[in-house]
């Protein structure tokens, strides 16, 4: 309202004969030029961000049921005199208000507080849920409610894991036979994963089976996940379809793909080696095979059309296993080149799921913030890699929103060998983590995508470090690398299920 007060006297400067002549007018209008343009700029920095629907985020903010959800005195954290100064103009700008969004709990099923995510997410179809590090709790925890969130109002039907493809949809096949933990390992890495947090998503999804809107289980990865040998059912899957026209090609198939399957299982690589031409040539002339019987396929199997053409996919993606663990020093060893192997591979997974699979449907992936990530990082462990969420970006653009996760303090496990270390406190204020601890809130969400540059968000524009695994800086422009950011202040190991 001063503003506008403000505003109206300066136009009466200028105009009003009363006050001033002709030749002044003139005058004062080059001399306000320059003073309204920068009031025009500043009212557009600390306007609310652009809306993509119908109703405003102030509404969607106000909160008349705070059942489970922290208020503002619980949901504000303690001062870290060691974190370094951040500029002023960034201080304001983070703490305006609608530049974040305070997440007032990481477990709830009330979910009044995450209502002004429809503002971001309302258009899109395929969601990518990140983390820094694979051994936080709290990344679990916030990532199954907000899946919970996306699945019950969102409309969202997939979840799908950085972990098999053929494992996890043939677990999703045979849920209603499994329990959660059963199928937890069949699917996804338990050794990861395999946590009360993740449990609590499988007994979800098992609970939505039998509603009108079951949420899918699915993976989109070429490396064997499982501890329980599931993988080992892709032969019997290989059979029952290409039996359908010929029995004993189907026999022999299934002997050859078993006879492999083993092979990865157990990690043989002098083997797969030795035989790896070979091996290739097999299972693209079983990719032809079923390309030149497809019709006739579909046709055997009108409860599921859709099993030749998956079959079809996860020969593909053995394929890739193979590559992936035979790239020189690569697969397991570590050699970070190798994962430009795998994560195309990944990417061909998802546009599978979201093109073939599951066309009609809305799909959230979870992956670490590496695989996700819209254009590479600096990379400070590996360099020169383009990843999953790249090729992902190039296909379907407007339609994904990738959230990295991060945290300022507390313990984690390194993502190579599951040691635990204590995350070191930042040291630079050019540093996301300096940076989002000047919100003083214990979770929060920052949209990226929607953001009009100015002086207090000229953070996101400009080169910033990032933590991976817990210690190591990634440099990134992170407008670039996400849509979103969600926040946690500090974070903790969590309990492995035996």
């Amino acid at each position: 309202m001063l503003i506008l007060h403000f505003l109206h006297y300066l136009c009466v400067m200028v105009t009003d004969k009363r006050l001033i002549s002709y030749s002044q007018a003139l005058k004062n209008i080059f001399i306000i030029l320059p003073l309204l343009t920068f009031i025009i700029l500043c009212i557009q920095c600390h306007k609310d961000p652009p809306m993509h629907n119908s109703y405003k985020q102030d509404d969607c903010s106000r909160i008349t049921d705070w059942t489970d959800l922290m208020n503002d005195s619980l949901l504000s954290t303690s001062v870290m005199q060691s974190i370094p100064l951040i500029d002023h103009k960034y201080y304001l700008w983070l703490n305006q208000k609608n530049n974040h969004l305070d997440i007032r709990s990481l477990t709830s099923e009330n979910f009044s507080d995450l209502q002004c995510l429809k503002n971001w997410l309302q258009n899109k179809t395929l969601i990518q849920l990140g983390e820094s590090s694979h051994g936080t709790k709290e990344y679990s925890q916030i990532k199954v409610r907000l899946i919970k969130f996306l699945h019950e109002q969102m409309g969202f039907d997939v979840i799908a894991f950085e972990s098999n493809l053929f494992e996890c949809f043939y677990t999703n096949e045979n849920i209603q036979n499994l329990t959660e933990t059963q199928a937890m390992r069949n699917s996804i890495f338990y050794g990861v994963w395999g946590t009360p947090d993740v449990k609590e998503l499988f007994t979800y999804i098992k609970e939505t089976q039998n509603s009108d809107h079951p949420l899918i289980l699915a993976g989109f990865d070429c490396q064997v996940s499982s501890n329980t040998g599931y993988i080992t059912n892709h032969s019997d899957f290989l059979y029952e379809i290409l039996s359908k026209i010929d029995t004993l090609h189907a026999s022999q198939q299934m002997v050859f793909d078993a006879n492999i399957i083993n092979k990865i299982v157990a990690y043989n690589t002098s083997y797969l080696s030795i035989n790896k031409d070979s091996i290739k040539v097999k299972y693209n002339l079983m990719v032809n095979y079923i390309d030149n019987h497809i019709d006739l396929l579909i046709d055997s199997f009108p409860q599921k059309p859709l099993y030749p053409i998956f079959l079809r996919q996860s020969l593909l993606s053995i394929i890739s296993q193979i590559d992936f663990m035979l790239y020189p020093d690569g697969g397991l060893s570590g050699n970070p080149s190798a994962f430009r192997v795998r994560d195309s591979s990944m990417a061909a997974n998802v546009i599978f799921l979201k093109d073939c699979l599951y066309p009609d449907k809305k799909i959230i992936l979870w992956a670490h913030n590496y695989h996700i990530a819209n254009t590479a990082f600096q990379h400070a462990l590996y360099p020169d890699i383009k990843d999953m969420g790249i090729y992902l970006k190039d296909k379907y653009n407007y339609q994904l929103y990738t959230i990295g996760l991060y945290s300022l303090r507390g313990r984690t496990k390194t993502d190579w060998n599951w040691s635990v270390i204590n995350i070191p406190v930042p040291t630079t204020a050019n540093s996301l983590e300096a940076l989002l601890y000047y919100c003083r809130k214990k979770s929060l969400f920052i949209d990226l995508e929607n953001q009009i540059y100015c002086n207090g968000n000229k953070w996101m524009y400009t080169t910033i470090s990032a933590k991976t695994s817990g210690f190591a800086d990634e440099n990134m422009i992170i407008k670039n690398v996400y849509d979103g950011v969600i926040f946690i202040d500090s974070s903790s190991v969590p309990t492995m299920l035996q």
